[in-house]
């Protein structure tokens, strides 16, 4: 896809996946191994996702994680989630300046290589425009824009049911077009995930055979165990044992 924009930078917002873990537990206890492998491979597909879309790939995270070589990673400062998202986007943004910047999670497994290429064609069309993609839980997975959005970001509300309803609000209130991409699920308790593997959804490779082999780890755990029987029955030509005949 040829994008009007050269290097488009996606930013992607994580803790990393072992404290993604440790904060959601997403799965039983004995699993958490299972759980650290969905994240790293959710952080993978959407850095995956980006490159196809012709990104500069950069990751904000708490501390340092193992990433390919053409990642570069930033330190997530401040004291809150507000906070510490505009410090991201802000460092970002002072070396991409003039090109958009499209910023994700990782807790979107549904998110796609199309999601990102449709929200660059929005904005190489109107520079002033914003590009949401909605959360079903209130909230937003995707944010894109070409102009910074900081002082917006400021009025908002974060890691709440009417997070997406502050920033729409802001941005009304400061002109700027959004446009809306079709809602998605994020993996935030333990019915999103059942949801998440219920589903026959669209998925990018790299997650597409965990998704297979996460259905069929928790299919056998839940399989009814066989109760035991004590003792094993004799074959049919094995003598009986010594005592009382049994009745006629």
């Amino acid at each position: 896809m040829s994008l009007i924009h050269p290097e488009p930078a996606l930013l992607v917002f994580t803790l990393g996946p072992h404290r993604e873990q440790l904060r959601r537990g997403l799965l039983p206890r004995r699993l958490q191994g299972a759980e650290r492998l969905l994240h790293q491979r959710s952080l993978e597909s959407v850095l995956d996702s980006g490159r196809s879309s012709g990104c500069e790939c950069w990751v904000a995270a708490p501390g340092p994680l193992t990433l390919a070589t053409d990642v570069e990673q930033i330190e997530q400062t401040g004291r809150t989630f507000g906070e510490r998202l505009q410090g991201s986007i802000e460092q970002v943004w002072k070396s991409s300046q003039d090109r958009p910047i499209v910023v994700v999670g990782t807790d979107c497994p549904e998110l796609s290589e199309s999601h990102l290429q449709e929200a660059l064609r929005l904005l190489a069309g109107d520079p002033d425009r914003v590009v949401i993609g909605p959360a079903t839980d209130g909230g937003f997975n995707l944010l894109a824009f070409s102009r910074p959005v900081g002082v917006e970001l400021s009025r908002v509300r974060w890691c709440r049911g009417d997070t997406l309803k502050c920033l729409l609000a802001a941005l009304l209130e400061s002109g700027r077009p959004v446009t809306l991409l079709a809602p998605l699920n994020d993996l935030d308790h333990q019915a999103d995930l059942e949801r998440w593997l219920a589903a026959r959804t669209s998925l990018q490779s790299g997650l597409r055979w965990f998704h297979r082999w996460l259905r069929c780890l928790l299919s056998e755990l839940r399989r009814p165990p066989v109760p035991l029987v004590s003792g094993l029955p004799l074959p049919a030509f094995a003598r009986p044992s010594r005592g009382r005949s049994p009745p006629y």
